[in-house]
């Protein structure tokens, strides 16, 4: 038991770490490896129901994806599940599943990017009759290799 414990503990401290979680501290983010260029991390989180009824599908959120958000970041991104909660302007608490992109871009593209993720949000609230689309920027000491 005791070896099956301290093998336990070897491979948890010993595991690779995969992703970056939205917990940390916003201003410091590493990724390990090469060091590459200095970046921008931008988080985006899209609420799933709609103010009408009903929520957005996946294939309506696929659609949106590949319409609004790989056009204008063709490089690369992520997209994740998520469970959020907030408050809208009605004070109501609000459950829903979301969806969260994640944007990597080089810090001397900011301006243009920045255009580029406030379309991606203006065409998000638009379409799908959103109050909101939260947006995270993580502006210091990011640093992505791949």
């Amino acid at each position: 038991m005791r070896t099956l414990s301290l093998c336990l503990l070897i491979s948890i401290f010993t595991l690779p770490s995969y992703g970056v979680p939205p917990a940390m501290s916003r201003s410091e983010l590493i990724l390990t490896g090469d060091l590459g260029e200095k970046s921008i991390r931008t988080e985006l989180y899209f609420g799933r129901n709609i103010s009408s009824g009903g929520t957005i599908n996946e294939s309506e959120w696929q659609k949106f994806v590949d319409e609004v958000v790989t056009p204008r970041f063709p490089e690369g991104l992520t997209v994740m599940d998520a469970d959020g909660q907030w408050r809208g302007k009605d004070g109501a608490i609000v459950h829903e599943k979301s969806k969260m992109i994640i944007l990597l871009y080089p810090r001397n593209q900011r301006k243009t990017m920045n255009v580029r993720i406030e379309q991606i949000r203006a065409e998000y609230k638009r379409r799908f009759d959103q109050e909101a689309v939260m947006r995270i920027d993580v502006t210091k000491s990011v640093q992505v290799s791949f």
